[in-house]
């Protein structure tokens, strides 16, 4: 999972959607202006969004972008990885930094699947978290396995 300028611009520009109290969407110059991203940008974003099925466009006037489901059926993970779904990256695993930065992702990425855009909004994200073994000392302590799978090389 690669975490991003592009990811962190994609979450903010959610997070912008799903606090829109109106039920009229909203237009990318609205968040342009309210975020401080280039349109541009944003139409890049939120094509990659759209793709993934995030959210929906409305056409005509006040037409605009809505979240394709309700903020809470919406995890931080599947936002990056909408966003990210355009790079492969090929891992080197007989490099120690490599599998390390690796095995830290996955366990990233499993947390972030626990947090969704409402658990934010509500500034209720560190109760989200079901599974107890993902935690924000788990995510920095040295996972054993790694360094016996490196020693083993």
């Amino acid at each position: 999972m690669k975490l991003s300028a592009k990811g962190r611009y994609a979450i903010r520009a959610m997070i912008n959607i799903a606090l829109n109290n109106s039920n009229t969407p909203k237009t990318l110059l609205e968040i342009s202006k309210h975020q401080g991203i280039s349109l541009s940008y944003l139409e890049q974003l939120f094509a990659l969004l759209r793709k993934n099925n995030l959210v929906a466009g409305v056409r005509g006037p006040g037409g605009g972008y809505r979240l394709s489901a309700d903020p809470s059926e919406i995890t931080i993970a599947q936002i990056i990885k909408a966003i990210n779904s355009d790079t492969t990256r090929v891992s080197d695993h007989s490099k120690q930094d490599e599998l390390i930065w690796t095995k830290f992702s996955d366990k990233l990425c499993k947390y972030l699947e626990t947090v969704t855009l409402s658990s934010l909004i509500d500034n209720s994200a560190d109760t989200v978290i079901e599974d107890e073994s993902v935690t924000e000392e788990s995510l920095i302590t040295e996972d054993t396995s790694v360094k016996k799978e490196w020693d083993a090389a």
